[in-house]
């Protein structure tokens, strides 16, 4: 076994290294939080593979939680001494994916079954489903973890590939609802007519086709988390049963003559307009404003610096057996990219860089091929029909504003995302759809 120690007091440092050494333990001594990031991160410290990670809390500059929140993606299981222990230290150490709290003094006796267990233990999954240490990241799942706590039904709103499952995994899993099970449902993925009986459930008979009885999502839900994807998918009358179910905790199955009980915890997602939907009459102002009233916008991956870094390195380590690592050109061009997919589209890129490089390096000039191959990349471009003006060229601002927004309108299919891009409302992007004879089909 080989230990990370973390610590800045040289006297530990050098205390536990000879009582673990004398128990058959590699030792790697390290006395700052910043020494610790790139150990934590690659697996691999300057002697070898490194097994587990003592961290300390309180060090001068880069403390322990600070340690924590920038290695999401670590590859270590970690540890973590203080001699400043509190509750609130401990809930937040392994809120961030610690295996183990111990208080100073520790002994070796002590320190060793935790360093053996942490090995047993597979990593947590909060740890590590959700990668990010920019400023926009960390402010976002302070409020995701605090909105956890609360019972109120939460909407979380981001474009396409930003991870809302994910968000809504986290939120379940540090809920008073985590021993329950968490139920997914997207409702864009079933036919209009067989919405109700999916969600709610159906005796057989009630519909044509329903040949059996079967038990809706909310009630696999149980008295977990209920995970509506694609919300705003929702017909107005399955609207209106959601809303009863959410404000009575009730709900009745297709066909049924009796209510059974609703207990699960309501989690809603959506890419569109929900407001723009609701002054539409397509959707619910009460269930809107029932599902908002915990409202968490999730941050697109070109609003996160240098996140895109962070998740490429670990979505490139998993994607292949081999040492593969990003050349300083090859993160540039990373960073240049504006990823309208967002992460999905990032570790879709990742794996075919790791599927197609011939060598360990991944430079900018593979990105650049791959990116050029993405579905997105139309969208990532300069927004012209065929070339852009030509030097001498005539082409008015209303000309190139058209052909801009007809380029988004063709690739995204959503008015509202479109608006959202060129910087103007929903009805004032309408209007000049309609000035133009551009029609209005798809979703909002």
């Amino acid at each position: 076994m080989r230990v990370l120690l973390v610590d800045d007091d040289p006297g530990l440092r050098l205390a536990l290294s000879k009582a673990l050494s004398r128990k058959g333990v590699d030792v790697v001594d390290l006395s700052s939080g910043e020494a610790a990031l790139e150990p934590l991160r690659t697996g691999t410290s300057t002697v070898g593979p490194v097994d587990v990670c003592v961290l300390d809390l309180r060090m001068p500059g880069m403390g322990g939680l600070e340690v924590l929140r920038r290695t999401q993606a670590r590859r270590v299981p970690v540890v973590v001494l203080t001699g400043h222990g509190t509750v609130p230290d401990a809930v937040e150490a392994m809120r961030l994916g610690a295996v183990n709290f111990m208080q100073k003094p520790v002994d070796a006796d002590e320190l060793l079954p935790a360093l053996q267990q942490a090995l047993r233990e597979e990593p947590p999954a909060i740890a590590t489903a959700i990668l990010g240490a920019s400023a926009p990241m960390l402010s976002f799942l302070e409020r995701l973890d605090r909105a956890a706590q609360a019972d109120e039904p939460v909407l979380l709103i981001g474009e396409p590939g930003t991870g809302k499952e994910l968000c809504a995994r986290r939120l379940h899993d540090l809920s008073g609802h985590r021993k329950g099970p968490f139920v997914a449902f997207n409702a864009a993925s079933v036919p209009d007519e067989w919405l109700e009986g999916e969600l709610f459930g159906q005796r057989r008979g009630a519909l044509t086709g329903a040949t059996e009885t079967r038990e809706g999502m909310m009630s696999r839900a149980g008295e977990g988390t209920l995970f509506l994807d694609d919300v705003g998918e929702l017909g107005l009358e399955v609207q209106g049963k959601l809303l009863r179910a959410i404000e009575e905790r009730r709900l009745r199955p297709l066909g049924a003559d009796a209510d059974k009980l609703f207990r699960a915890r309501v989690i809603a997602a959506t890419h569109h307009d929900l407001k723009g939907a609701v002054d539409a009459g397509r959707f619910r102002a009460d269930l809107y404003y029932h599902l908002a009233a915990i409202a968490l916008p999730v941050p697109p991956l070109r609003e996160r610096g240098d996140d895109v870094i962070l998740l490429a390195r670990a979505y490139l380590g998993r994607s292949s057996d081999r040492p593969l690592v990003l050349t300083p050109d090859g993160e540039e061009r990373l960073r240049r990219y504006r990823f309208p997919g967002n992460v999905r589209e990032l570790v879709n890129l990742m794996k075919r860089a790791a599927l197609f490089s011939e060598r360990l390096d991944v430079d900018g000039e593979l990105i650049d091929e791959l990116v050029q191959q993405s579905p997105f990349a139309d969208v990532a471009r300069a927004p012209f029909e065929g070339e852009a003006p030509r030097a001498g060229e005539r082409v008015t601002l209303e000309e190139l504003e058209k052909t801009h927004i007809k380029r988004l309108l063709s690739e995204l299919n959503n008015v509202s995302e479109v608006a959202r891009i060129v910087g103007i409302d929903r009805r004032t992007l309408q209007r000049k759809m309609s000035a133009w004879g551009l029609r209005d089909q798809g979703p909002q």
